[in-house]
């Protein structure tokens, strides 16, 4: 799920180096007699050969705990993350699944809170659900595991599931700045903005300089003169220059000072904002250019998947385009007929076509991986995806995935999935690139600081579309924003028919509908369909020349 940077704990990259997960067996609750001293040795033994760094040692003593069902959880863990080390990421996925299935009978909250996390980086989400759900976990007395598992599940947009583990967590500690920033913003995802605001509002007053509930609370509604929180804002850019939180603190500035039509000392906040998070992410442009360019040739059909692999069960809609260009809008949209089940940001077709190619990295598409994927069994990764997901919908026959950025997977996408639907938001160039220009981002999009990066790669994207759909004709559907907003039925008819659809007034009314929306558009989603942020980059049509002059014709 890629959202708005808001103080979460960082995604782990699929393979990065790492320690293991938290496994502390002097903490286990097994009674001394169920814990033979033999297996408590080889674990002992294990461990330290894994401090040591011989890791092909540690891998021969945790390998003899897998008979024992006392140890196979904790010995499965280990395994699975020695085998990322050494980049064999199906053997991963196989081992956490193991270990995922002595989960019912295991009573160590803290690992289980490991093995979830683990499930989550290993792209095995209804797996982690099942072990957050555990009676071991729900009726924990530890609020760090938790608060941990609270915030995975917020993560991965499960807010109305972790709201309980963070409450529960909070009344252990009795209070927290950072509980509740957790706990507002499982509210403002669930739609309860008012109980959002109340809680951000208390994490401020314990620590006036979180800057994450500062950022957050600017969204929850347009500013007033009467009611704003401006000079709060810049008390703490004062307090805190070029501090950790900084970024966050500048973009709250700049919608605060925009929502109040002072324009040019937004675009002072904004701009410093923008020079701060810059500074922070690392923009490879050269191997984003590799990318594309690999895309861009001719894909192969040896191992394009058969219509009859995938005959039966719930139909993946996916909605691709640039983040800001209204994707959000379309899930909701989609996500009010009966007959679909709003998904949100997936990631399982990354995660699939990593497996398929065992290939571990990050969870975007790399030019290694694009490479590797020329060959790899797109069948197999289609499969794959609908068993990873199929479950989100619920007993319905469609189901959405809005993952903006799986446009970059179009190619393989209308291969590996036959009777998957494929809509495409299309935005006008400007709106698209300021829109991202102003929003900050967790964990993806890099290019969205600089605006000649952003300008560049809105040419690269709008290519790459151009290309899928020469290469896959009609599979595509263009869904432009500025006519949606105008003519929501129209438009709607057109998108429902592409999907095979009947027609259902009610998806029109998407101010009505309840249910977590956790991107950058979760506030706006809880409003009516209306155009008020069409040509919105003219308010700051001076400062945008940058951008407009490097989109060229584009712009026109």
């Amino acid at each position: 799920m890629l959202r708005v940077l808001a103080g979460a704990i960082p995604r782990g990259m699929v393979g990065r180096a790492q320690q293991g997960p938290a496994i502390t067996i002097n903490a286990h609750p097994m009674e001394s007699k169920r814990m033979p001293p033999a297996s408590l040795q080889v674990w002992q033994d294990a461990e330290r050969l894994l401090q040591a760094q011989n890791q092909e040692a540690a891998g021969a003593a945790y390998s003899s705990l897998l008979q024992d069902p006392d140890w196979r959880l904790p010995a499965c863990l280990r395994l699975s993350s020695l085998a990322l080390e050494a980049e064999r990421l199906r053997e991963a996925v196989e081992l956490v699944l193991r270990a995922s299935q002595s989960q019912a009978s295991e009573q160590d909250a803290a690992l289980l809170e490991a093995l979830c996390r683990q499930l989550i980086e290993l792209g095995e989400l209804q797996a982690a659900l099942e072990c957050a759900r555990s009676s071991a976990i729900t009726g924990a007395r530890d609020p760090a595991v938790l608060a941990g598992v609270g915030q995975l599940l917020s993560d991965q947009s499960f807010p109305d599931q972790a709201l309980p583990l963070l409450q529960r967590a909070r009344e252990l500690v009795d209070d927290s700045a950072d509980l509740r920033y957790q706990i507002g913003l499982c509210r403002m995802y669930s739609g309860d903005l008012a109980a959002a605001a109340a809680e951000l509002d208390g994490c401020l007053r314990l620590d006036a300089d979180f800057a994450p509930a500062q950022r957050i609370r600017s969204k929850l509604r347009r500013q007033t003169p009467d009611d704003n929180h401006v000079t709060a804002l810049r008390a703490a850019v004062a307090r805190t220059p070029g501090g950790a939180g900084s970024p966050l603190l500048h973009y709250a500035l700049f919608k605060e000072l925009d929502d109040l039509g002072e324009t040019q000392a937004a675009w002072q906040s904004l701009q410093a904002g923008m020079r701060m998070r810059r500074a922070e992410v690392h923009f490879d442009e050269e191997a984003e250019e590799a990318l594309f360019e690999c895309l861009l040739q001719p894909l192969s059909d040896v191992h394009a998947a058969e219509p009859a692999d995938h005959s039966h069960g719930p139909v993946p809609i996916f909605i691709v385009g640039m983040p800001r260009s209204g994707t959000t809008l379309l899930e909701r949209i989609l996500g009010s007929h009966p007959q679909v089940a709003d998904a949100g940001e997936l990631r399982d077709f990354n995660f699939q076509l990593r497996w398929a190619c065992d290939q571990v990295g990050g969870p975007h598409l790399d030019l290694d991986l694009a490479r590797s994927a020329r060959e790899a069994d797109l069948a197999e990764v289609g499969r794959r995806y609908l068993s990873h997901t199929q479950w989100y919908a619920n007993g319905r026959d469609f189901y959405t995935d809005k993952l903006p950025a799986n446009f970059i997977h179009v190619g393989h996408i209308a291969q590996a999935l036959p009777r998957a639907r494929i809509l495409h938001m299309v935005r006008e160039p400007m709106d698209t690139c300021f829109s991202n220009l102003k929003e900050l981002f967790a964990d993806a999009y890099p290019h969205s600081y600089d605006q000649g990066e952003m300008a560049r790669h809105f040419l690269r994207y709008q290519a790459l579309m151009a290309h899928w759909h020469a290469r896959f004709p009609g599979r595509i559907l263009d869904v432009h924003y500025d006519r949606l907003v105008a003519q929501p039925e129209a438009v709607a008819r057109q998108v429902l028919a592409h999907c095979g659809l009947d027609w259902d007034p009610s998806v029109l009314a998407i101010e009505a509908r309840s249910g977590a929306v956790a991107t950058a558009s979760s506030v706006q989603m809880r409003e009516p369909i209306h155009a008020r942020f069409v040509g919105q980059w003219r308010r700051y049509e001076a400062q945008l020349q940058p951008l407009l002059k490097a989109l060229g014709e584009a712009a026109r």
